[in-house]
């Protein structure tokens, strides 16, 4: 398996539409083939932090996930909701490669 634990910091403004953004994204994340889960959740100790815990069967399903429509729809408005860029670790079980993230590259 496959995990990606990311952080974010959101500011207040933008608050509403990205637990909206997230919501939707959860949803459809949650339906496709090899999502073992997706879901995010808020900091009770930051209330402009958040969490997003991505779990995929193996690397197919990460590849298949970041070639969808709405994926490559929704990341250009994740990124404007969100002040600088995403904290994000990536988890393998033993044996598994490591795979790159869908925000490599930008800035």
């Amino acid at each position: 398996m496959i995990t990606f634990i990311a952080h974010f910091t959101v500011p207040p403004s933008n608050a509403a539409a990205f637990e909206e953004l997230l919501t939707y994204v959860a949803t459809m994340s949650n339906t496709e083939s090899g999502v073992v889960y997706y879901g995010f959740a808020k900091s009770v100790d930051a209330a402009d932090t958040y969490s997003v815990v991505e779990v995929y069967q193996d690397q197919d399903a990460v590849a298949a996930h970041g070639r969808t429509d709405w994926v490559n729809d929704s990341v250009p408005r994740f990124l404007g909701l969100i002040e600088g860029m995403p904290q994000i670790k990536q988890y393998v079980s033993p044996g598994a490669a490591a795979v790159a993230s869908q925000f490599e590259g930008l800035t």
